[in-house]
């Protein structure tokens, strides 16, 4: 008789269980995917842990598997993804509560390992959830998360408004006819438009310097509608109307500042503000060692852009704030001076958001003039609407 062929037997893991005392809620981690997602499940059972680990689709057919294999008193965890919005208005409609978003960057340190795939992350952050160990992210609601966008693409219309700009510059100068301009404060003023419009090179060029102009004028044509709706919006902020008292912070500022701050009473103290920010410098303490690096630099960066702008602006008219980033610059230098400004200009406007009260050195007169111009109902003159200097920067 032949040797009878052995088969290769697929093994198969037990569940695995995980002894626990006293009695605790279920908790599921999941691995947020564009079109399929894993989740994992541990599940208090006769004293120990059950772990039940299973794939869904991000349709209705997969939320329907998701809602039949997890108890609606589940802690749920998953990442702040793009999926992340989209996930939580479904639980949210199904009937899931308790659910926590888990910083990325913070989480990636934290399971950091050789092993990586959608399984083991969603184990991991299940784990992690039950431990009490998970950073957390903070989701906007839709109706906040809607403001953001319209306040970033206003932001990201000015940043390619500067872009052209420059690029419209850089062309003229490389064709030596920039310094035969019209001399005037501003490099795109009226009088140097009709200029460059003017322009004849008889050949190729004058195409080239139409289509920029043409561009120009198009994305600066996109920016009054939003900026109206923005100073509609503003009106209807308590926040926006408390932080404009302050000389060099107008609507457009302050709106995008409330954005990203949201309830500042989400923040325990001014650290945990300017951290959220990134302006607090790295630490590497070691011992009786303390290292304090660059800035961090973590959290959005137009909001710390938009936070820098602030205090250039608000220093142009703070003489008290001035003084403090030249002290800082005689020691330290320009850099590490303009970044301790935005920290003492954050305090500031946190201790204003916290306490209700209005600016130290509040000029009423303009403040008044500031509120009457975003409660006005009659659209702004395109003359107020369309200035942006070359960084993209509406001038306040």
């Amino acid at each position: 008789m032949g040797k009878e062929k052995r088969g290769h037997r697929k093994r198969t893991r037990p569940m695995s269980t995980i002894t626990v005392v006293g009695s605790i809620k279920p908790v599921l981690g999941v691995d947020l995917g564009d079109s399929n997602s894993v989740a994992t499940l541990l599940s208090p059972m006769n004293g120990s842990i059950v772990q039940e680990m299973f794939p869904f689709s991000m349709d209705d057919a997969g939320y329907s598997l998701f809602s039949s294999k997890v108890p609606k008193d589940a802690r749920i965890a998953y990442e702040a993804t793009s999926q992340a919005y989209p996930f939580t208005r479904r639980l949210k409609e199904m009937g899931y509560s308790d659910t926590t978003v888990a910083h990325p960057k913070e989480l990636a340190w934290i399971v950091k390992s050789k092993k990586k795939n959608d399984k083991a992350d969603s184990l991991k952050i299940a784990r992690l959830h039950m431990g009490g160990l998970i950073p957390e992210s903070h989701l906007l609601e839709r109706e906040e998360q809607i403001k953001r966008d319209l306040l970033i693409q206003r932001v990201q219309l000015g940043v390619e408004i500067g872009n052209v700009k420059r690029r419209i510059i850089s062309y003229l100068k490389r064709e030596d006819v920039y310094n035969c301009l019209p001399k005037t404060e501003d490099n795109f003023s009226v009088t140097r438009r009709r200029a460059i419009d003017s322009l004849n090179f008889g050949d190729d060029r004058d195409l080239v310097i139409r289509t920029m102009m043409r561009k120009l004028r198009f994305l600066e044509a996109e920016c009054p509608p939003l900026e109206e709706r923005i100073r509609q919006v503003a009106a209807e902020s308590d926040d926006v109307k408390l932080l404009i008292s302050v000389q060099g912070i107008d609507f457009y500022t302050a709106s995008l500042y409330s954005s990203f701050v949201g309830d500042a009473r989400r923040f325990p103290d001014d650290d945990h503000l300017n951290s959220f920010f990134g302006i607090i410098p790295v630490s590497r303490d070691s011992g009786d060692k303390k290292r304090r690096g660059r800035m961090s630099k973590e959290g959005p960066s137009i909001a710390r852009w938009m936070l820098g702008v602030m205090v250039d602006n608000v220093m142009r008219r703070n003489a008290e704030i001035r003084r403090y980033y030249d002290s800082v610059k005689e020691r330290s230098g320009p850099g590490h001076a303009h970044v301790m400004a935005m920290k003492k200009l954050n305090r500031m406007l946190y201790h204003m958001l916290i306490t209700r009260q209005r600016w130290k050195w509040e000029d009423e007169g303009l403040t008044e003039r500031k509120l009457s111009n975003i409660s006005s109902s009659a659209a702004p003159s395109s003359s107020t609407t369309t200035t942006t200097n070359e960084g993209g920067v509406t001038q306040a």
